[in-house]
């Protein structure tokens, strides 16, 4: 993970601290880092600039201030991952209903990522955002493997974790990416409701989640 300027935790910030984190995600989605100033930050937040300073130590810290609120939002998902009293299946599901709605009800967080992807390599902003990710997806790869391993009482190969990880953040993402496009498809009606598309794959996902990987 990048280095923070120290940041408040969320549950801790003022309501200017979460205006100014809110306007500068839209912000930087929209225009990119070196398109926003702090100024149009302040605006955005209806703040003074003095007021994002005392909160944010400078642009960078309030970059990265952004994609640690992200982060979070991301770790919250993976708490009834652990929750071993209940069928994997069902936590596994559960991970992919909250994924695919927090992104829904959030697109801006994805689109910032999105737009960070883009820039060339060794982009400051491209690699804090692929820090974020890359801790991110260690962190549910590990969470999922633990689970298969409580659950079947079998060794699941990273390859195997890693498959099933990027079906389930992948089905997410690409309903979220084509959501204006599902319901113009032929006899759409519940197919597009988030929900059932999730029940959906995990029904093709179930016969594959125990299985002995200890053949392969």
């Amino acid at each position: 993970m990048p280095q923070h300027s120290g940041p408040e935790p969320s549950t801790t910030r003022t309501e200017a601290a979460r205006r100014i984190l809110t306007a500068a995600r839209l912000l930087f989605t929209e225009r990119g880092f070196e398109g926003v100033s702090i100024r149009d930050i302040a605006a955005r937040a209806e703040v003074s600039k003095a007021n994002v300073f005392h909160h944010f130590r400078n642009k960078a810290a309030l970059y990265d201030a952004v994609l640690e609120d992200s982060r979070l939002t991301f770790d919250g998902l993976l708490v009834d991952l652990t929750d071993h009293d209940r069928p994997l299946s069902d936590r596994l599901e559960r991970f992919l209903v909250d994924d695919l709605r927090s992104m829904l009800q959030d697109p801006s967080s994805v689109n910032l990522f999105l737009r960070q992807m883009l820039n060339s390599a060794g982009n400051p902003q491209r690699q804090r955002a692929e820090d974020t990710i890359t801790d991110g997806m260690n962190d549910l790869l590990n969470t999922i493997a633990e689970a298969r391993r409580k659950e079947g009482g079998q060794t699941a190969t990273p390859d195997s974790t890693l498959a099933l990880t990027l079906t389930l953040l992948g089905g997410a993402f690409m309903y979220f990416q084509l959501r204006d496009v599902l319901p113009r498809l032929d006899a759409a009606g519940q197919r597009c409701d988030p929900e059932r598309y999730c029940a959906e794959i995990m029904a093709l996902l179930n016969p594959g989640l125990a299985r002995d990987d200890t053949n392969n």
